[in-house]
């Protein structure tokens, strides 16, 4: 009856989920499902438990420096999920001897079996042991899997397992042995539980949600072992990559590294979905069990498309690091001793993003390289021992500002601070191009900038401006960074250049001057400054489209814009060109704490070399964008200079 009514139904869905059925009913169940249907089908219960565990026993097996081909792996519990554990453990090289599975009356034996005592399914795994009992053969297992019911392991057995054992007590709400009662007898073991308030929580969340997305984007008609497979090594892979910091944000005052507390992926890491699913559909293409063309799958494209799913800054900055890793730029880190820029540093090496040049002491830098379980080798540079700057470095800097007081033996003396070796390496086409911030306040990276690099022969002044992503729109907004008043030549300025970024990003610009009244509407209190502003940008720009003085909700609401049909653009605007400096600054925090908008920037333009300042207390993910932004900015002037 069950699987007629799921053949009932199963025309309107891609895909069925199977959830609480117990053994032996739910072997027949989905085998008979899976025969008969033409769309994945699978066991959760089951599988989900397999595939994430297998990841644990992968890694933790790693980690304590076992081969999984050596070890002998004791399972509690001879249920569905037990004996689908064992099945994969059989696939992922675990030997069908070693592999000692117990029920609640013990160890599974060919004497139980010519009793009668087992059914067909746990006939799989019987021994040539004689009946003995859980205890016994825990005696120097090196894994225990516990798929069976709280408090049925003791302290003794654990003290008799082998060196650094694996210990997956799985038992919900209560394991079979709590994390303390282990380390109260063993301080070498590696523990799992199916509990979110333990480290290495084996949680099904990790499987059937990732799977079934790669399944039905390549229509699949099953889920098979390989596409099984093909998620475990997928969680595999991901424990050992770098954590990013909204899942280190979640997790508040949790150490999250690759290592013996942490061997699957946190359920609150996005990057799960992107890793998994395309894993699963890159499989089950390569199997032929999806009803796509397999020569219009392409992994690196359906990738990009899944990350988009997990939010539009995603989406927009992934076409900038697709750009960024065709020619490798060098960028250089003025706070390379700062946790989040060697993380950043890593992650770029990693993607093919950029080459980045770290500075600060050596060993330092290094010596937090090891302490964060990363491995990655780049170029380190500290630049009090430098030969350059005492020579052509300090050379440069007197040439450049020796008018303006800077002596010789100061040249010497600034270049000591990596904020004004940096930029200096830019100038000197030592890097192509610069990164700081994280640890600085925003004049300490922008005043160095400024006086060695200088803007560039077409730029009147350096703007600032952000990219955004709120509402489901891309916008920019500017200048909130750098020109504090502008007047109108500079206003027009910002307008050019922030609708130049724009385009930068795939944006095709329509500018708003903002002001506090629409058109002049106030009288006497015309925004003149701004009117001026629009004829300049309109003369430096013949093609930009920009109106204005118009208020905020003027420029974002189409219904409001009807009172104006001169209007040079309809629809929302998307570059926003606030009247001040502190305008800008307050309009973009506003939408960043109010309304959830995601910022990238500040994205500095009108500067002679690519540089761009973080914001203290940039995450990874933010660093590594901007370093692509710095990347290809210095891919464009590049090919300009040619």
């Amino acid at each position: 009856e069950f699987v007629e009514a799921v053949k009932a139904i199963a025309p309107t869905f891609g895909g069925i989920n199977l959830e609480d059925i117990k053994a032996p009913e739910c072997f027949e169940i989905e085998r008979r499902l899976k025969h008969e249907l033409d769309i994945p089908v699978m066991h959760d219960d089951q599988h989900g438990t397999a595939i994430i565990s297998g990841a644990a026993l992968i890694n933790g097996l790693d980690v304590v420096g076992k081969n999984i081909d050596d070890v002998t792996v004791v399972i509690s519990g001879a249920g569905a999920s037990a004996i689908s554990c064992a099945r994969h453990y059989l696939r992922l090289g675990v030997n069908r001897n070693k592999i000692l599975m117990c029920d609640s009356k013990g160890l599974l034996t060919k004497s139980r079996a010519a009793k009668g005592e087992l059914n067909e399914y746990k006939m799989e795994f019987v021994n040539d042991r004689e009946d003995c009992s859980l205890g016994d053969v825990m005696v120097g297992a090196d894994v225990f899997l516990g798929l069976s019911k709280g408090g049925v392991v003791n302290g003794e057995m654990v003290a008799s397992m082998a060196n650094k054992p694996l210990i997956f007590a799985l038992a919900n709400p209560d394991p079979e042995i709590l994390p303390e009662d282990v380390r109260a007898v063993r301080d070498d073991a590696i523990i799992a539980t199916g509990r979110s308030d333990y480290p290495n929580q084996i949680n099904n969340v990790l499987g059937f949600p990732y799977i079934f997305r790669g399944a039905l984007d390549v229509r699949a008609t099953s889920i098979t072992e390989k596409m099984k497979m093909a998620a475990t090594m997928a969680l595999s892979r991901l424990a050992k990559e770098t954590v990013p910091d909204d899942v280190l944000e979640a997790y508040e005052g949790v150490s999250i590294q690759y290592g013996p507390e942490y061997l699957i992926p946190k359920p609150f890491d996005a990057r799960v979905l992107i890793w998994e699913a395309s894993a699963v559909a890159q499989a089950a293409v390569d199997e032929g069990v999806s009803r796509i063309d397999p020569d219009s799958f392409d992994l690196q494209t359906y990738r990009e498309q899944l990350e988009s799913r997990l939010g539009l800054t995603r989406s927009v900055m992934r076409s900038v690091i697709n750009r960024a890793k065709r020619d490798l730029q060098r960028i250089v880190f003025s706070e390379g001793e700062d946790p989040t820029i060697i993380k950043a540093a890593s992650h770029c090496i990693r993607e093919k993003i950029c080459t980045p040049i770290l500075l600060g002491q050596v060993e330092r830098i290094h010596s937090a390289i090891t302490d964060m379980g990363l491995d990655f080798e780049c170029e380190i540079i500290d630049p009090r021992y430098d030969e350059r700057r005492r020579g052509n470095y300090a050379d440069e800097l007197h040439d450049l500002r020796g008018r303006r007081g800077i002596s010789q033996l100061d040249a010497i003396e600034l270049l000591k601070q990596p904020t004004w070796f940096a930029p200096m390496m830019v100038r000197k086409g030592d890097a192509d191009g610069y990164l700081g911030g994280v640890s600085h306040n925003y004049p300490d990276i922008v005043k160095p900038c400024l006086k060695i690099i200088g803007t560039s022969g077409d730029a009147h002044r350096v703007v600032g401006s952000y990219m955004m992503t709120v509402g489901g729109q891309v916008m920019f907004i500017g200048d909130a960074t750098i020109n504090i008043n502008p007047d109108a030549r500079t206003l027009a300025e910002i307008a050019v250049r922030t609708a130049s970024v724009a385009k930068r990003f795939g944006v095709k610009p329509k500018v708003a001057m903002l002001s506090f009244s629409n058109f002049g509407s106030s009288g006497e209190l015309r925004s003149t400054r701004i009117e001026e502003s629009i004829k300049m940008a309109r003369e430096i720009d013949p093609d930009l489209i920009i109106d204005g003085p118009m208020q905020a909700d003027t420029a974002l609401v189409p219904e409001q814009q009807s009172d104006f049909p001169f209007m040079s653009f309809k629809g929302p605007a998307n570059v926003l060109i606030c009247p001040s400096l502190a305008s800008a600054n307050i309009a973009y925090k506003l939408l960043q704490r109010l309304a959830g908008a995601e910022m990238t920037g500040p994205i500095l333009d009108g500067l002679s070399r690519p540089a761009h300042v973080l914001q203290r207390g940039d995450s990874v993910r933010e660093v590594v964008h901007m370093a692509a932004i710095c990347a290809v900015d210095a891919q464009r002037m590049s090919s300009q200079r040619l």
